[in-house]
């Protein structure tokens, strides 16, 4: 009966612990892979929420986020058979909790983009939360991303 008590305290132990290692709020609680390890690779939008409300993808819905290990990428979107890519590169904050991106624009000159808060990071799935106030209201944006 001892030994039952002790390995179910070891196995509360573990779970408390791993529970405690999530660094975002969406998860995962621990994860084997570095988090830089799970953010590279090609992304696709796979839903966009505003206040709650799922919004109609449009021509988002071909749009992907290459992330390569070297902190370079791509914005590719597709318009009527057309694809754009545009050069990026990314970076974490020191943190890890935010995703920080510039663009080169039209005239090749790079443009910083606001950093998004990372709310999961797994190796298939990327969720970030941006919290803006218009005109004194809150709109909080979820983008969830899925690997391709």
């Amino acid at each position: 009966m001892k030994k039952i008590g002790i390995i179910l305290s070891i196995v509360a132990g573990f779970a408390i612990l791993f529970t405690a290692c999530g660094k975002y709020e969406e998860g995962p609680a621990f994860s084997l892979k570095t988090k830089k390890a799970r953010i590279v690779g090609t992304w696709g939008i796979k839903e966009i929420t505003v206040n709650g409300n799922v919004q109609d993808l449009g021509d988002f819905a071909n749009t992907t986020f290459e992330l390569k290990k070297d902190g370079t990428g791509k914005l590719n979107t597709s318009f009527f058979g057309t694809t754009i890519s545009v050069d990026m590169e990314w970076k974490f904050d020191d943190n890890k909790e935010n995703l920080m991106i510039r663009m080169k624009n039209q005239n090749n000159e790079w443009e910083e983009w606001e950093s998004s808060e990372i709310i999961k990071l797994t190796s298939s799935e990327l969720w970030f939360r941006d919290v803006e106030t218009e005109n004194g209201e809150t709109i909080t944006t979820i983008t969830k991303l899925e690997k391709k």
